[in-house]
C-alpha cells in the first residue's frame, strides 16, 4: 500500500521526535548520571510529555540502550576518521584525537577550567550497576575496536618510517588509549589543560622513545 503525504510527514515527525529524545537524554545522562535522570527531565528538555517519551521508547532501560547504540555508531565513525584515514602520521592522529576531545568537552563546559563530565561511556564506567549487560558489552566491543584502530595506525607509522621498525605496537597502543578512556575524568578533576598536557607528554614520549632517527 502506498504511503500518503500525510502518513509520510507523520513518520518523519516521529523519527525527529525519537532523535530529539535520544539526544537530550544523552546530554542529561552525561551531565547528571543515568540513574538520576527521569522521563520527566527528558520530556522537559524536549518540550513534550512523559507519556510521549514512553510511547516512543517504552521503559527507561530501552531508552538507555537506544542512546548508547546511537552513541556507539557516532563514536565509531569519529574514531575511524581519526585513526584509519590514509596519509596521516601517528602524531597528526593524536592531534586530531585531542581536537575531538576538546569539541566534546566544550559541548558541556564553557571554558578550559570546566569540571563537567562529557563522556557517556565514562559515566557508564562509573555507574556500571545502572546499565544492563547489553550496554556493557557494547562498551567492551567499542573499546576493542578502538584499540584495533590505534594498533593499525601504529603499524602504518612503522611502515611509513615515522616510528622505528621495532617499535612495540601493543605498548604504544597502551600509552595512547587511556587518553581516550579517561579523558573525561581527567578534565572533571583537573580541567582541559591537564588533558592537553597528557596528550603532549604522550606524543613526546612516543617520538623520543620510538621515533625513527
Amino acid at each position: 500500500m502506498a504511503t500518503t503525504p500525510g502518513q509520510g510527514s507523520r513518520a518523519a515527525a516521529s523519527r525527529s521526535t525519537r532523535a530529539r529524545i535520544r539526544d537530550e537524554a544523552r546530554k542529561l545522562f552525561v551531565s547528571y548520571g543515568i540513574e538520576a535522570v527521569t522521563y520527566g527531565d527528558i520530556a522537559g528538555r524536549v518540550g513534550t510529555t512523559r507519556a510521549n517519551v514512553h510511547y516512543h521508547y517504552g521503559n527507561k532501560a530501552a531508552l538507555v540502550k537506544a542512546v548508547f547504540d546511537d552513541t556507539f555508531e557516532r563514536v565509531d565513525a569519529v574514531l575511524r576518521e581519526i585513526w584509519t584515514t590514509p596519509g596521516l602520521t601517528l602524531d597528526q592522529r593524536l592531534e586530531r584525537a585531542l581536537e575531538d576531545a576538546r569539541t566534546r568537552f566544550h559541548e558541556f563546559n564553557d571554558d578550559v577550567g570546566g569540571r563537567r563530565p562529557w563522556s557517556l561511556s565514562g559515566r557508564a564506567r562509573l555507574e556500571n550497576q545502572q546499565v544492563d549487560k547489553a550496554v556493557i558489552d557494547g562498551i567492551v566491543t567499542m573499546s576493542r575496536q578502538f584499540e584495533a584502530y590505534v594498533s593499525q595506525a601504529i603499524e602504518e607509522a612503522r611502515e611509513a618510517g615515522e616510528l622505528r621498525a621495532d617499535a612495540p605496537v601493543r605498548e604504544i597502543m597502551l600509552l595512547i588509549t587511556p587518553l581516550w578512556y579517561y579523558g573525561s575524568p581527567i578534565t572533571q578533576f583537573s580541567g582541559m589543560t591537564k588533558l592537553e598536557e597528557h596528550y603532549a607528554a604522550t606524543r613526546n614520549a612516543i617520538a623520543n622513545a620510538y621515533g625513527a632517527r
